[in-house]
């Protein structure tokens, strides 16, 4: 076989390949500046559009980039719990009056500040009668206030500020309040009249369940300015016919005493907490479920009143009571007013079949009540009729 051996090359052939690269390289190069002017130009790239793009037309990755930014997915639940709070940023106060009283609601705690009865005055300068009791409200609660067994969630429950609705200033009127934040839910309404009854609902709940909480009124009452105010405070209750009563004083039977927190189960058509002349009363409106917690404070009060000077000062028990509800929400008429037997027998007391139907045996007779209730009936027909003078009356009813 013939062996296939490189021809050699011509001489001067490889100057002229290097001359060739050399002038196309060249041609390269100067022909550079009139592509970029005369040759096609790219598409200018689209500006970004504030619309969204269709999603169904876009690739979806499975995995985010390193700059992407990652939905945590506790968001929507923090969305949710910001969007059902409800709370106030400021307080504010609301005003409900008829002809008995004007009251003054606080919308932190959604409590009231003032009860003030008009048709009574009070002893040191003859105003009309604030049956709030001021030095003992701003230590231990004030009325229409919530009584929880557990003392934070009553702290609480008694200091934000409530968003509060009215339907108007004068009764016939509706007022109601509400809060709620992640924890806990609280609702308040009350209905008025041109009576002293005022009609209240609450509920309450913690972490979605409902939470036994009771409408109280914790600080006595405005009228008591001395030692023997105080001591004549008594917790009253009746089922039917029967009536217990639970007082300060001494007594020869340490149950009937009022201890501070004592739960006392129903049931029960009213339970009252009363001084020498003034009375709450709560009438529930299932008795056969309810329950009251007595309430008992120490408080120091003025020795003299009506002397600011004087420094001395008196150790008293402030008492208290609030009642509620065992089961469901909380749904109660209030009896605030004076323990005139006229505007009590004016309250029917729903259920009460084997006694006198409304708030009469309110009012302690003590064990001559047989006699001692119709000698008060013609001593207030002798102050009405005769001579209107408490004094002269009882002089002209003894002779």
């Amino acid at each position: 076989m013939a062996d296939f051996q490189n021809p050699q090359q011509e001489p001067g052939t490889e100057r002229k390949l290097l001359l060739v690269f050399a002038l196309t390289f060249l041609v390269i190069m100067l022909f550079q500046p009139l592509l970029k002017k005369y040759g096609p130009q790219p598409p200018a790239p689209k500006p970004e559009s504030s619309q969204p793009q269709n999603t169904q037309s876009q690739p979806v990755s499975s995995q985010p980039s390193e700059n992407a930014v990652v939905t945590s997915p506790a968001a929507p639940k923090a969305t949710a719990t910001a969007a059902s709070s409800k709370q106030a940023h400021d307080e504010s106060e609301t005003v409900i009056e008829n002809d008995l009283y004007r009251i003054v609601f606080t919308n932190r705690g959604a409590q009231v500040k003032s009860w003030i009865l008009k048709k009574y005055k009070d002893r040191p300068d003859g105003n009309p009668l604030d049956l709030v009791n001021k030095a003992a409200a701003e230590k231990y609660g004030y009325p229409l206030s919530l009584f929880l067994y557990d003392d934070a969630l009553q702290n609480k429950v008694n200091s934000v500020l409530y968003i509060a609705a009215s339907t108007g200033t004068r009764a016939p009127a509706e007022v109601s309040f509400e809060y709620s934040d992640a924890d806990i839910a609280v609702r308040k309404s009350f209905r008025f009249d041109h009576s002293y009854v005022v009609e209240a609902q609450t509920w309450v709940e913690v972490k979605g369940a409902r939470s036994t909480a009771f409408l109280r009124w914790p600080e006595g009452f405005g009228d008591q300015t001395s030692p023997p105010a105080y001591a004549s405070s008594q917790v009253a209750y009746q089922y039917g016919s029967k009536v217990e009563r639970l007082s300060n004083g001494w007594s020869l039977f340490p149950s009937v005493k009022i201890v501070d927190g004592n739960t006392i189960p129903g049931p029960f058509h009213w339970a009252a907490l009363s001084d020498q002349y003034f009375t709450v009363a709560f009438m529930p409106q299932d008795p056969q479920n309810p329950a009251m917690v007595t309430l008992r404070k120490p408080l120091e009060i003025p020795h003299d009143p009506s002397d600011p000077t004087n420094k001395q000062r008196d150790k008293v028990d402030v008492f208290g009571l609030s009642v509620g509800s065992l089961k469901g929400p909380n749904a109660v008429r209030l009896y605030a007013g004076p323990k005139s037997l006229s505007d009590l027998e004016s309250v029917h007391v729903v259920g009460i079949t084997d006694a006198e139907p409304d708030l009469r045996a309110v009012p302690d007779f003590g064990w001559l009540g047989l006699i001692a209730r119709p000698l008060f009936l013609w001593l207030k027909w002798t102050y009405n009729h005769v001579v209107p003078n408490w004094g002269w009356a009882i002089v002209l009813q003894t002779i």
